[in-house]
């Protein structure tokens, strides 16, 4: 139990530095009041880096919600309700197996998937792809393939370590 407790307090004041220092780089005199770039010494590339860290920040961008979504019983990539960005989806309605795609897998991306349904919901990855040519995958999978995990009463997190490249797992 100790133990517990100890690993959620150093998560919380992982957390609270993470954000003192985000709160911080906003108002950086090393920017000279002005935002960061996405070029030069910052953290990561031109799809991730210290700006869109900082973007999506200081306007809570990628913390949205989408409950009591219906979702499509018709089978295959090409026919499945396309989620939006929204980090949490909850699927509320779905007459028979229900089938949805993911967005575009680009870095840093993390979306949540709960499945309040009576039926299983088949999770593709999007037709468009994060690289032109290469179909995005989910956990090393073509995205064609859907991911069946996500059975009634669970829930999937779905994210993307590198561009094209969905990981997702479930449990309750």
């Amino acid at each position: 139990m100790k133990l517990v407790q100890a690993a959620r307090a150093a998560g919380t004041a992982f957390a609270l530095v993470l954000i003192g220092a985000l709160a911080q780089a906003a108002v950086s005199p090393f920017w000279n009041g002005q935002t960061p770039s996405t070029s030069g010494p910052w953290l990561g590339d031109t799809t991730f880096n210290i700006r869109s860290l900082w973007d999506a920040y200081t306007t809570s961008r990628g913390m949205g919600y989408s409950a009591g979504l219906s979702v499509s019983q018709t089978t295959g990539q090409a026919n499945c309700t396309q989620l939006n960005n929204d980090a949490m989806q909850e699927i509320k309605t779905s007459a028979a197996a229900g089938f949805v795609c993911l967005p575009t897998a680009q870095p840093g991306k993390d979306i949540y998937i709960a499945n309040a349904t009576g039926q299983t919901i088949n999770v593709y990855s999007n037709p468009t792809s994060f690289v032109a040519g290469t179909p995005d995958t989910i956990n090393g999978t073509a995205g064609t393939t859907a991911y069946a995990g996500l059975t009634t009463g669970k829930n999937a997190d779905c994210f993307v370590p590198a561009g094209g490249a969905w990981y997702c797992s479930s449990g309750q």
